[in-house]
């Protein structure tokens, strides 16, 4: 007994300072992406009066989910010191792979699981490819997004279909004159945040993150973590796939091309960071809605979509800026 105690106590201590090490450089910055969305709504309001008419602001919400719900497994990747850069191809296959059977008189149900399914399977071939081939992250994903883009071209093939079926745009429906997605990116925000802040996987994945040597040394299995973590992102891509899929009520193989960027720049605004141990699900939602505010409103303001790309390297650039600058930048 008195060893067991021995060998847990490290265990524990090591994670809780992970946490405190992070906790407040963080936070500010959260606090302050709140505040620069706050006067960004302020703003665009005086320059267009129609943005925070009720209709527009559940349009924001309602298109901010797919990449909420994608950037929620950005999120936990990027805390345990990984990253998923095949996140957006993945949501393109699920929804690809749903709409083919379901055109093809699979049952809608069965349809949707199937289609879910491509998200853990490519999950656990990254988090293999990662752990077992020790393939850096960003080749692995990166590798594995050109792949799933010629198979769903391949499904697909090569062009988009219109599924103008009813039940299959359920994700254009609302309850209580909410949109259904805005339930589920609820239901996410709440699981993923209990996950991070009160389990023993969330405390795990921020030590693993923050120094995995000393994660192994505290008697952590880092790689069944890691699998875990990528099929957790992989579940996450896979049914913001769906719900782009049942929103656009196409079968396009184009679809969330250039996702991950913005979603990997939304998360970043957040608070994560690409050294890892760092990341809040509230800072991820924030810098979604940040993102989303921005576009639309620049949409409005007749700004046309070709700026849309430019800005979104500037502001990856900024938001990986912010991160390294404190820590001296690059060497």
């Amino acid at each position: 007994m008195g060893h067991q105690n021995q060998s847990t106590e490290p265990s524990e201590t090591f994670q809780e300072r992970i946490l405190m090490k992070v906790g407040g450089g963080q936070n500010i910055q959260v606090v302050g992406l709140l505040v620069a969305w706050i006067i960004l709504i302020i703003v665009i309001s005086r320059l267009a009066p129609y943005f925070l008419t009720m209709n527009n602001v559940l349009t924001i919400t309602k298109f901010s989910v797919t990449s909420f719900v994608a950037a929620a497994g950005m999120t936990i990747a990027l805390i345990s010191g990984g990253l998923d850069l095949s996140l957006g191809a993945t949501m393109m296959v699920a929804g690809v792979v749903a709409g083919t059977l379901f055109t093809n008189g699979i049952p809608f149900i069965a349809a949707l699981i199937v289609g879910w399914l491509v998200g853990p399977i490519v999950g656990f071939i990254n988090g293999t490819l990662i752990t077992r081939a020790r393939i850096n992250p960003l080749i692995a994903t990166l590798g594995m997004m050109f792949i799933l883009r010629g198979t769903g071209y391949t499904i697909a093939g090569g062009k988009a279909r219109a599924i103008p079926d009813d039940i299959y745009q359920w994700a254009r429906e609302s309850f209580a004159g909410i949109p259904i997605p805005v339930f589920i990116m609820a239901g996410i925000l709440i699981i993923t945040y209990v996950m991070l802040s009160h389990t023993k996987l969330g405390r795990h994945i921020y030590a693993i993150g923050g120094n995995a040597q000393a994660a192994r040394q505290a008697a952590m299995n880092v790689e069944r973590y890691r699998l875990l973590i990528y099929t957790l992102a992989g579940c996450l891509s896979s049914l913001a796939g769906l719900i782009l899929s049942s929103i656009i009520s196409h079968i396009d193989p184009a679809a969330a091309q250039g996702r991950e960027l913005e979603i990997a720049t939304a998360v970043l605004l957040g608070g994560a960071s690409l050294e890892g141990g760092k990341g809040t699900i509230v800072g991820t939602l924030i810098g979604v809605l940040f993102i989303s505010s921005l576009y639309n409103g620049l949409v409005g303001l007749g700004v046309v979509p070709e700026w849309v790309p430019f800005i979104n390297g500037a502001l990856l650039i900024i938001a990986v800026a912010m991160d390294q600058l404190p820590r001296g930048g690059w060497r």
